[in-house]
């Protein structure tokens, strides 16, 4: 069933047998080499050795994967294999990196009390940066948190959002993840000189973290496009200004006419699209967009289809999620656990108010689409209500929402306007970027 694979993977063994190394630094290789183009990896060794092993395994693997998903499914079952798989599957813009050589391999490692952290890759353009790392010790890591995690370009600190995952690990001494970061703004790089910055929390103590390194591949510059053109869906006017095509994302620049009287929240379906119909879609492992404000640009990121050179390119997007402006909040009494104001759709249903907990019900219309209802509220003062908590569970016919609020900050009534509500504009909107 897989000839042709198991035939590819023993020429890459053959390969591997001429070298006369010690086997855990083979096995450390083969793992650094998958996630040489992306997702997780394992401890990178000094030596260009290990590169070299990584790039022959790379090509085998990435290769594989593009011609047999049914292999792509039996190697995402082998240990540090699944992540790989996953992300190159399930990210078009992340599988043409890779396929494009642009992941570049760092290798630079610290260590601080008894702790080494690697910097083992990064993907980055002028939208963000992707780190891929290890942090390993002789002792467990479990219950260990970051703190303070930052990137600098030639001193200067990129103002990001940034996330990681911190999942399950075999191993306890030793976490491989990524550090996920989204610029506030398009960055316009002064030197290929960064650093990544971040402070270790374990048992009470930190350990802080700061790793410089050199770049010695050129940062892809956007391709941008001009638009200004102005949609109309359900009576609601929508400008499309720009769009920027980047490596890893590409960023959609959009403007809501003041005078429509639908709060526009989610576009469950924006999709770029070339002349054979084939799509790169919303983002759906990582930051999707920027910008809540009604009266001003908010920014949404789309899967990159960055080295591809199609004919034509289409912007389109339906299923999207609105509400009237004067219903598109909550406004709840914390102390009372009572409901003042609501919208008048129906399709959410509170459970229950604590405190500063509320728990509610929403019925999805779009299957396996979970969504965060809130980022913050507004307290009887005006003053900005975190909410540090959220938690998002259910299937295809409902989800159930729970949300903590930070209780210094709640001066009821608190309201809480939506980001997302499962209640829909009847239309599509189709504009072609090329």
């Amino acid at each position: 069933m897989f000839e042709k694979e198991e035939q590819m993977l023993e020429e890459t063994k053959n390969r591997l047998e001429k070298v006369e190394v010690p086997e855990q630094l083979v096995n450390d290789a083969i793992q650094q080499g998958v996630l040489q183009a992306k997702n997780k990896k394992q401890k990178r060794k000094k030596t260009l050795w290990a590169f070299s092993v990584a790039a022959i395994l790379l090509l085998t693997f990435v290769t594989s994967i593009r011609v047999s998903p049914a292999f792509a499914s039996a190697i995402s079952a082998i240990p540090g294999m699944d992540r790989f798989v996953h992300l190159v599957q399930l990210d078009k813009g992340m599988k043409a990196i890779v396929e494009n050589d642009y992941y570049e391999p760092i290798g630079k490692s610290q260590i601080k009390d008894n702790m080494t952290l690697t910097v083992d890759g990064i993907i980055i353009d002028e939208t963000g940066a992707e780190v891929f790392y290890t942090l390993e010790a002789p002792h467990s890591l479990e219950g260990m948190g970051y703190q303070v995690v930052k990137v600098f370009n030639d001193g200067h600190e990129l103002v990001a959002s940034v996330g990681y995952d911190l999942p399950d690990q075999e191993t306890a001494n030793r976490i491989v993840d990524k550090f996920s970061f989204v610029f506030g703004e398009t960055e316009q790089f002064t030197s290929n000189k960064f650093e990544i910055q971040f402070d270790v929390e374990q048992n009470n103590k930190t350990t802080p973290f700061n790793v410089p390194f050199t770049l010695k591949k050129e940062i892809k510059p956007g391709k941008i496009y001009t638009l200004n053109e102005t949609v109309e869906i359900e009576g609601q006017q929508i400008k499309v200004k720009k769009i920027k095509i980047y490596p890893l994302r590409v960023a959609v620049t959009l403007e809501f006419n003041k005078q429509n009287k639908m709060k526009i929240l989610q576009f469950e379906d924006m999709r770029i699209e070339d002349e054979n119909g084939e799509i790169w879609s919303s983002i759906r492992n990582g930051i999707s967009g920027r910008g809540e404000n009604q009266n001003k640009e908010n920014t949404y990121f789309l899967q990159s289809n960055y080295f591809k050179e199609p004919k034509e390119l289409y912007l389109k997007f339906d299923k999207v999620q609105a509400l009237p402006k004067k219903e598109s909040y909550l406004l709840v009494d914390f102390a009372k656990k009572e409901i003042l104001e609501q919208p008048s759709h129906g399709k959410i249903e509170v459970l229950n108010i604590g405190s500063n907990t509320i728990e509610l019900k929403y019925y999805p219309i779009r299957e396996n689409y979970m969504y965060t209802l809130f980022s913050q509220g507004e307290n009887a003062k005006g003053e900005i209500v975190d909410i540090p908590g959220q938690s998002n569970h259910g299937n295809d016919k409902e989800q159930f929402s729970i949300n903590t609020l930070d209780e210094k900050d709640i001066i009821n009534p608190v309201r809480l306007d939506f980001i997302a509500y499962p209640n829909y504009l009847d239309g599509s909107a189709s504009i072609q970027i090329k």
